[in-house]
C-alpha cells in the first residue's frame, strides 16, 4: 500500500484551465507538485468560457488560494460592475428564447462568462510552469512514476496526473488502443473588433452577447473586451453539422477564406446582429488551422489501477455546446485536489483516493459529454443555453435591423 504523505509529489501535464486550477488547489495546502506545458508559453487562442456557481465556481471559491485574483476579474462586464449573462435566441425565428440568470445573491456570482486567457491568467498567477516540455511517455514502478520529454529530460514524482487536453498523450499510454470519437460537427472561431454602433445590438438583451441555434448549426457572438476607443473585441464561434467525415479535412486543405465563406452563407438567414458582425470578420483573423471538436467517453470499467490518473478534456472533452467543457474540468481538479491535499493531511492510501476520485469523475464526465451531443442533435434552441434558462420561457421578438 502507497501511503500519501508530505513529501508526496504530483506531476501534472497540460497547464490549460483544469491542470492550472489542481496546481492552484496544491499549492494553498502545500502539496508538492510540478508543472510541465508543451508549449513554449502561453497560447494567443482565446475564446469565451462560461463558468456557473452551481457548476464549479462554488467548490473553486473555497478551494483556490486567496492570493489569486477572484475569477470573476477575468470577466471583461467585472470593472463595470455588471453580472455577466448571455441571451438565448432561436436562429431560425429571430426570438429571444430567455436570458440567463442575473440574479446576485449575498454577493455571490451565478455565473462568470470570461475570455479563456484571462481565466488562465488569473489561475496560473504564483505557479511555476515549465514549458516547452513536450511529454513523450511515463514510466510506472513501485515507489514511483517517472516522465519523460522531448528534450531528452525527465522528472519523477509519486502521482501523475494527465491535464494535456482531448488528444492526451498520457491517456494514449495508459489506455492502449482508446480513441476518442471525432465530432460530425465543424467549427469556425473568429475574433473581431466592432464599433459601438454594431456590437451595442449584440448587447441589447444581456451584458455578454446571443447564443443562436437553428437545426445542425450552432452559433454564439460573446463579449471579450472593450477597448479605450469605444470599440470591443468580440469571439464568435460557428459550428455546423458536416455532411461526410471528409469534410473537416477539406476544410482545412480549401483554407481560412473557404471556411469564412462557408459560414456566411449557413447564416445568411440568422438574425442581422450576427451576420453584421460576421460581415466584419477577415479570414486572417480565424483560428487557423480550425478546431478538430472530440468527444471523449472513457469506459465504464474505469481507469488501470496505479499511480497515474486523467482529468478535464483527457477524460471527457465534448462539444461545446452547453458550455460544460471547463466546468467539467474545473471540477474534476476540484475533486482531485480536494482528495489529495486531504489524503496527504490523513496520510491516506494512495489507490483509495485515486479510485474515489474517479468514481465521481468519470459518470460525471460521460453524462455531460451524452448531454452536449444531445443538445448538438437537438432542434430545440432552447437546449444552446445548457440548461440556465427555462423551455417555457417568454420568446420576445427581436426586430430585424
Amino acid at each position: 500500500m502507497t501511503v500519501l504523505q508530505p513529501m508526496t509529489k504530483v506531476l501534472i501535464i497540460g497547464s490549460g484551465l483544469a491542470g492550472s486550477a489542481l496546481a492552484q488547489i496544491l499549492r494553498k495546502d502545500n502539496v508538492q507538485f510540478e508543472i510541465f506545458e508543451r508549449d513554449s508559453g502561453t497560447r494567443p487562442q482565446g475564446w469565451t468560457i462560461a463558468l456557473d456557481e452551481s457548476e464549479c465556481l462554488e467548490d473553486l471559491s473555497r478551494l483556490l488560494p486567496e492570493d489569486i485574483p477572484n475569477l470573476a476579474t477575468a470577466s471583461p462586464n467585472f470593472h463595470l460592475n455588471k453580472i455577466d449573462s448571455f441571451t438565448v435566441m432561436d436562429g431560425m425565428t429571430h426570438q429571444v428564447l430567455g436570458v440567463t440568470n442575473t440574479k446576485n445573491m449575498g454577493g455571490s456570482v451565478p455565473s462568470v462568462f470570461a475570455n479563456r486567457l484571462n481565466l488562465r491568467d488569473v489561475l496560473t498567477k504564483h505557479v511555476k510552469i515549465q514549458y516547452s516540455k513536450h511529454f513523450v511517455r511515463y514510466e510506472e514502478d513501485r515507489d514511483g512514476v517517472t516522465i519523460y520529454f522531448k528534450d531528452g529530460t525527465s522528472a519523477r514524482g509519486d502521482i501523475l496526473v494527465g491535464a494535456d487536453g482531448a488528444n492526451s498523450l498520457v491517456r494514449n499510454q495508459l489506455l492502449p488502443g482508446f480513441k476518442a470519437d471525432p465530432s460530425p460537427y465543424l467549427t469556425a472561431l473568429c475574433k473581431v473588433i466592432l464599433t459601438k454602433d454594431l456590437y451595442e445590438p449584440l448587447l441589447e438583451h444581456s451584458s455578454n452577447g446571443p447564443l443562436i441555434a437553428a437545426p445542425n448549426v450552432k452559433a454564439y457572438c460573446l463579449l471579450m473586451e472593450y477597448l479605450e476607443d469605444g470599440r470591443a473585441t468580440f469571439n464568435w464561434t460557428v459550428s455546423w453539422r458536416s455532411k461526410d467525415p471528409t469534410e473537416h479535412a477539406e476544410m482545412v486543405a480549401a483554407g481560412p477564406a473557404a471556411q469564412l465563406g462557408t459560414v456566411k452563407e449557413l447564416l445568411k438567414d440568422f438574425p442581422s446582429i450576427m451576420v453584421n458582425a460576421i460581415a466584419q470578420s477577415k479570414a486572417s483573423d480565424l483560428q487557423w488551422p480550425p478546431v478538430r471538436l472530440m468527444e471523449t467517453v472513457l469506459p465504464l470499467q474505469g481507469l488501470p489501477r496505479g499511480r497515474i490518473t486523467l482529468l478535464g478534456d483527457g477524460a471527457h472533452s465534448m462539444v461545446p455546446f452547453r458550455g460544460m467543457g471547463a466546468n467539467t474540468a474545473l471540477l474534476d481538479a476540484c475533486n482531485l485536489g480536494e482528495g489529495l491535499t486531504k489524503g496527504v493531511q490523513a496520510k491516506e492510501d494512495l489507490q483509495w483516493v485515486l479510485q474515489t476520485y474517479e468514481e465521481k469523475m468519470i459518470p460525471r464526465g460521460r453524462q455531460k459529454v451524452l448531454e452536449s451531443r444531445a443538445t448538438a442533435d437537438s432542434d430545440d434552441a432552447h437546449e444552446i443555453s445548457g440548461g440556465r434558462i427555462k423551455a417555457n420561457g417568454t420568446s420576445i421578438p427581436i426586430p430585424v435591423r
